[in-house]
């Protein structure tokens, strides 16, 4: 049996699903095929310690203000059944990590590419958080524990952003900031030759590193995804930008 995929989507505003724009109309099209589950790690769910949403039928978040009101009338059925949800602990706890079990929402992270992606909700999913003290190497090596159950037909989904500075971003078609240029093409080459130490050490590395990131909580589901990817280098699926600085790009890791 091949592997489930690994995918890294930049979720964009939350008014994505509102806006017409090319990243909506490429999640439109984006098929995640035929996947026994899907575990998901969005850029906002941090925690002090590692959790599992053990919520069967999690309703939505709406965790922004001052959006359109059709947003917050948005409504997605997503299903997350026991099984998937102890596979998952299983799979967590036998590399020693204990992930404990919490009932919450489903962040815009998660719903919002998601109900453009599989708007029926047809695939289960579960979700895990990112423990706010782990290092981006921890995160990889969190992502090669759970990225032993694409073997299991359960595919991984890393939810967050390749640039994200809120205060540079400007009217739809201002011309990109070239820290923002220099930074994407820094990483897409290096995650392209494989190489995990300069991807771990970006931050020092990488030309437009601080401007694309002033805090790095959007590329940290990156790290998971690089984990449960095993070595494979990404396929990038959409190249695009939203609100000048906002980089939407998108992969797919085997």
């Amino acid at each position: 049996m091949s592997l489930a995929p690994v995918w890294f989507i930049s979720h964009g505003a939350p008014d994505l699903v509102l806006r017409e724009q090319p990243a909506t109309r490429f999640l439109r099209t984006l098929r995640l095929g035929a996947l026994k589950g899907l575990v998901v790690i969005s850029a906002h769910w941090f925690s002090r310690e590692l959790q599992i949403n053990v919520e069967p039928k999690p309703a939505l978040m709406y965790d922004f203000y001052g959006f359109p009101e059709p947003l917050y009338r948005m409504r997605w059925p997503a299903s997350s059944p026991e099984w998937l949800q102890q596979g998952v602990s299983d799979q967590l706890a036998l590399a020693g990590l204990t992930a404990t079990p919490v009932r919450r929402e489903l962040d815009h992270g998660v719903w919002s590419p998601l109900s453009l992606i599989d708007p029926e909700s047809e695939i289960p999913l579960v979700q895990v958080s990112i423990p706010a003290s782990f290092t981006p190497a921890q995160l990889w090596q969190l992502g090669e524990v759970l990225g032993a159950l694409r073997s299991q037909g359960i595919g991984i989904l890393a939810s967050g952003a390749i640039t994200h500075n809120l205060r540079a971003l400007a009217p739809e078609g201002s011309p990109v900031p070239e820290w923002a240029s220099q930074f994407v093409d820094w990483l897409e080459q290096k995650m392209a030759d494989e190489d995990r130490l300069a991807l771990l050490d970006y931050r020092r590395l990488a030309p437009g590193a601080v401007e694309s990131h002033p805090h790095d909580d959007h590329l940290r589901p990156l790290f998971v995804a690089l984990g449960a990817a095993d070595g494979v280098a990404p396929t990038r699926l959409h190249d695009s930008w939203d609100g000048g600085s906002l980089y939407m790009g998108a992969y797919r890791f085997g």
